[in-house]
């Protein structure tokens, strides 16, 4: 029996494994080559293939992530071509295997058609909460889910104290590595600490052996960002460490309680089927008869979804994309009532009652949602066609550096443009809430920008986005009218993307192009 038990296990996994790989292959191939998914992934594209030249994070270019997410995406340059292919194949890869380890942990709680529709389930909902490209939660999800895998199983399962360490320490190890990626998957790593050392507990009720396995997890998970803050140390670069990781976030000025609330209110509406679904399951799961270890299990996705959506609340921002961490826990909650064919929701239409199951019923508002939300999304921050036609225009004319104040980074990484700043993160010099957030003036910043003599292009847009600083964007106005001549303007997505070239370098081609009044494009 247990080795018939044995094949039909590897049999699931397998069907597993292939529901999720097609789901988010299915999902994602459309993108495929969209340089402008999302802004964030451009400019770590752009860091990780400076990083390869020799760039050195918070020194050379500028931001607050964790440096583990441009090294990834370093690596991923390592692969060859222009990069956008290649991370998005490798973030296809990477949503592909969480949605099989959310698939794996649901077999604990419900059937093989629960889990392969918690499977597919994921790689949908990612594409409605911005995360259809290469989002940091898209790969630190994948060692999250993988982590708490093996906390799951320390949880349930009757498991010799060795194995209880070595479980301990690949999920601690694990969850290192995603503080790496984005450092609010901190909420996570503490409550997987948490249940390891309440199982730990249990083994030989020793205060003095429990604890000295949780410092050990503890110190494992901290080692990653430990051996970064050595090596910045050793380097001698540790304050710019220090500043841009933990400091500038609390500096940044806070958004208007009106814009929070919104988007609060967009999160909650994005995530209203699989809230619904969860608490569906909740209620259905009072009062019912279940195994030791189902309701372990349950007991631990609960935990999980709680300490997940913890991370959600603290950062405060809200930004729609701060939810897909909480994509993981939430659908395996739900999973029990995807597997469940009675379950559903009755709708009224018509006169006429159709019923859904829940699978069925999450599968539809998911693509529904998809539909509403994500073509809008893309078209607004515009097509492959139209960046390529700008940074060919740029590449055409540019005889020194490129100057982005406002527009996308990846206008950087597609020209091959040196960059006279090391704030290319556009945001940061054009954004108000970032005025005092990055460790230096932007006014003055802007300023010496473009004054210098190594910069003869520059792209600005129109119209401003909401929250622009009026200080550098009135600098950037009065310097570039008084030093530069538009030579295009191009319609990208909902913005007019302007292209300024110096006026003592101005080429004749470029002046003629100016002159003849071939400004849109």
């Amino acid at each position: 029996m247990k080795g018939v038990d044995s094949v039909l296990r590897g049999r699931q996994r397998t069907l597993l494994l292939l529901t999720a790989f097609a789901a988010a292959l299915a999902t994602r191939v459309w993108l495929f080559g969209d340089p402008v998914i999302q802004v964030d992934e451009q400019f770590y594209l752009l860091a990780g293939d400076r990083v390869l030249q020799g760039a050195i994070p918070y020194v050379d270019i500028w931001d607050r992530k964790p440096v583990g997410i441009f090294l990834l995406y370093a690596a991923i340059r390592l692969l060859g071509g222009e990069g956008i292919y290649q991370y998005q194949l490798a973030a296809t890869v990477a949503a592909g295997l969480t949605a099989y380890l959310i698939g794996i942990m649901a077999l604990r709680l419900t059937n093989l058609r629960g889990a392969a529709m918690a499977a597919v389930s994921y790689p949908l909902w990612l594409l409605i909460f911005d995360g259809g490209g290469g989002q940091t939660p898209v790969w630190y999800n994948l060692a999250i889910a993988c982590a708490a895998l093996f906390v799951m199983k320390a949880w349930c399962d009757d498991l010799s104290e060795r194995a209880l360490i070595a479980f301990g320490v690949g999920a601690m190890l694990l969850t290192g590595i995603a503080l790496q990626i984005k450092y609010s998957a901190v909420f996570e790593g503490v409550f997987f600490g948490l249940a390891l050392t309440r199982r730990s507990w249990t083994f030989d009720r020793s205060w003095s052996r429990t604890l000295g396995r949780a410092l050990s997890w503890a110190l494992i998970a901290l080692a990653p960002t430990l051996a970064v803050i050595g090596w910045y140390w050793r380097t001698g670069h540790l304050d710019a460490f220090v500043y841009a990781n933990f400091k500038s976030i609390f500096l940044r000025a806070e958004a208007p309680r009106s814009t929070l609330l919104l988007r609060v209110l967009t999160i909650i509406g994005l995530a209203l089927p699989l809230l619904l679904c969860a608490l569906a399951q909740w209620h259905s799961w009072k009062g019912q008869a279940r195994s030791d270890e189902a309701e372990r299990a349950r007991c631990f996705a609960t935990a999980w979804l709680i300490a997940s959506l913890c991370g959600v609340a603290v950062f405060g921002t809200y930004f729609i994309h701060y939810f897909l961490p909480v994509l993981v826990p939430l659908i395996l909650v739900c999973a029990t009532m995807l597997g469940d064919r009675d379950a559903g929701v009755a709708i009224f239409a018509g006169g006429r009652r159709l019923q859904l199951s829940s699978a069925a019923f999450l599968i539809v508002s998911g693509l529904a949602l998809t539909v509403l939300t994500v073509p809008k999304r893309l078209r607004a921050r515009g097509e492959d066609d139209q960046v390529r036609a700008l940074a060919a225009s740029i590449r055409a004319n540019m005889q020194g550096c490129l100057f982005v104040f406002d527009g996308d980074p990846i206008l950087y990484h597609l020209t091959r443009a040196c960059i006279p700043t090391t704030l290319a993160f556009p945001n940061h010099l054009n954004e108000q809430m970032e005025a005092g957030a990055v460790g230096i003036d932007p006014r003055r910043e802007v300023a010496r920008i473009l004054r210098s003599d190594k910069v003869d292009i520059v792209v600005d847009s129109l119209p401003r986005d909401a929250g622009y600083n009026p200080s550098t964007a009135a600098i950037a106005q009065r310097m570039i009218q008084a030093d530069y001549r538009p030579i295009g303007v191009f319609r990208v997505g909902s913005h007019e993307r302007i292209v300024y070239k110096r006026i003592h370098v101005l080429s004749e081609t470029a002046a003629a192009h100016a002159n003849s009044g071939r400004l849109a494009m």
